[in-house]
């Protein structure tokens, strides 16, 4: 009878006897060895990962187990390397073991540097069973963990990814754009990750990716499928030219034309060229451009209005409705009249140009209108009425005299200066009357015939409404 049996390991595992635990582990016995290491691990004692460590290695693969169980309850840094070793163990009951120990501890772990390397690890041996566990990881609260589960996700090589990445990256552009604030590092390295993964086998992922509610998801998803050498890119680009925000119609028209599309003379080619605004293109394609040209007139801006009316006039339509859209269609070709006759719709459009118009003449006609229709609008004119009838005498029949001669006696009968006084004249270079001219020869703009807006200051600002020269009292 032997003198010395095994150690006892529940003895050791009540008096917290780590220096005998861990001897045991060195016992010739396979079930002294396994309870050992279940005992060592719920103590958590830094002393033990070595031994354990070694344990991974032991030819039982019930030991195998136990040590990466243990391991695991530990945590930390420097279990990682052991417990992604045994990933690759022969035995598959070892391998479950610690893929549950990888997957769901490791990559949790409170140690956000166990997290880290963990992930890096994953990527290294690239495991195909972890991409689900990097996904998560991805949502990480420190950078670094999210920057080395997406590097590794990018080394496993799974088209999973692609979804979550193109969002990851939209969320940081988003909160680039919106706060300053974002993660350089984790939008470079999902960049990187995408160039590695948007391939081919990756079309059906930028896909799904395009169904997003999120439009800069999808206008992700668009740029990097156009970078893709398939037949199925372009018709998948083509079905996003009438895409509800005009960014995503654009970003697939300019996919189209990276991928050596040729947009046809028909409606599919009228949206191409619609979002890219390229309105005389549009017009090109015949009658089908014309719902996308009225639709854009309205929200277009001045000098792109009159190419939309340009080509709108080439395809011979005249507005059919009384609303706002037809009031803008002739108010850009001038024809105000068919806005008076518009009515109601056309108050909004007119105000509009009244207040911003970039010509003064543009404005000084709106407001003409507004007063036809019964809604004056004193600004940006104190006078509308002199205004207007200075305008006319400035463009009508007469010598230049002529014409000084007229508007110096309809600007006495209207008391904007006293010629008994002996007051005079100023005129701007373009013949209108700017300025009086005091007898002590201090200059006083005519404010009742100038056009006015704020500029920021306390003052207006006032500009001649015939040739939009800003004027000031000391103006020649």
């Amino acid at each position: 009878m032997p003198l010395f049996g095994p150690p006892n390991i529940a003895q050791l595992e009540a008096k917290r006897d780590i220096q005998g635990l861990i001897k045991a582990l060195a016992y010739k016995d396979a079930g002294v060895k396994i309870a050992a290491a279940d005992a060592l691990g719920p103590l958590g004692d830094p002393m033990a990962v070595e031994p354990l460590a070694a344990l991974v290695k032991d030819e039982d693969a019930g030991v195998r187990r136990a040590a990466v169980r243990a391991l695991s309850a530990r945590g930390g840094v420097r279990v990682v390397e052991p417990l992604i070793a045994a990933l690759d163990d022969h035995d598959p009951g070892v391998r479950s073991v610690a893929a549950q120990a990888v997957y769901r501890r490791m990559m949790t772990d409170p140690d956000q540097d166990a997290r880290r390397e963990t992930a890096t690890a994953l990527g290294r041996i690239k495991a195909a069973d972890a991409v689900d566990s990097l996904l998560r990881a991805m949502t990480d609260p420190d950078e670094t963990v999210r920057v080395a589960s997406v590097r590794s996700l990018a080394s496993i090589g799974d088209v999973a990814a692609v979804g979550p990445l193109i969002v990851m990256l939209a969320h940081e552009q988003y909160r680039a754009k919106t706060s300053g604030r974002s993660s350089l590092a984790v939008e470079r390295a999902a960049g990187q990750a995408l160039d590695v993964l948007c391939d081919e086998n990756a079309v059906d992922a930028l896909q799904a990716a395009l169904d997003h509610d999120d439009a800069e998801v999808r206008e992700l998803a668009i740029k990097r499928l156009a970078r893709i050498d398939s037949p199925m890119v372009a018709e998948m680009l083509e079905a996003h030219l009438d895409d509800q925000d005009p960014i995503i119609r654009r970003s697939a028209a300019r996919g189209l034309a990276e991928v050596g599309w040729k947009p046809p003379s028909d409606g599919t080619g009228a949206h191409y060229w619609a979002a890219l605004r390229e309105w005389r293109r549009c017009a090109e394609c015949g009658p089908a451009a014309i719902p996308l040209l009225v639709a854009a007139f309205p929200r277009a801006q001045a000098l792109e209005r009159s190419e939309i009316q340009t080509a709108l006039v080439s395809l011979a339509w005249e507005p059919t409705e009384s609303d706002a859209t037809a009031a803008s269609y002739w108010a850009a070709q001038g024809n105000w009249d068919k806005c008076v006759e518009i009515g109601a719709p056309a108050v909004e459009v007119l105000d509009a140009i009244v207040k911003g118009a970039t010509t003064w003449r543009e404005r000084v006609a709106a407001a003409a209108a507004l007063e036809a229709l019964g809604e004056d609008r004193p600004a940006p004119f104190a006078r509308i009425d002199l205004v207007r009838h200075a305008l006319s005498v400035l463009d009508g029949d007469g010598t230049d005299d002529e014409k000084r001669h007229a508007l110096t006696a309809f600007l006495a009968e209207e008391h904007q200066f006293e010629p008994s006084g002996h007051q005079r004249l100023d005129w701007c270079q373009c013949g209108y009357p700017s300025t009086r001219i005091l007898k002590n020869g201090t200059r006083e703009l005519i404010t009742d015939l100038l056009g006015f807006e704020q500029d920021g200051s306390d003052e207006p600002a006032y500009f001649c409404p015939s040739c939009d020269a800003r004027r000031t009292a000391a103006a020649d």
